[in-house]
């Protein structure tokens, strides 16, 4: 992880605190917040929680694409709008 990488993500922890958390899923900014979040001191409960809910939501939209669950659903709209 880069210096200016890790300062970026220091200052939008310090802007935003915990919440910024719920950004822990996105693959280019989320590993240096989640390093930010330890070295500011984030209680572990508050962490495990915001994170776990931030990647839980990620995989569960990522699955429901890559397994086609959302297909019946947006099926119609897709029909109806040709």
């Amino acid at each position: 992880m880069s210096e200016s990488k890790l300062e970026n993500a220091q200052q939008s922890y310090l802007r935003y605190g915990c919440w910024s958390l719920l950004l822990s899923w996105v693959p280019i900014i989320g590993e240096p917040l989640t390093v930010v979040a330890g070295v500011m001191r984030e209680p572990f409960w508050t962490f495990l929680l915001i994170v776990t809910l931030a990647k839980g939501v990620r995989y569960l939209v990522l699955s429901t694409v890559t397994l086609g669950w959302a297909y019946p659903t947006v099926q119609p709209l897709l029909v109806s709008s040709h």
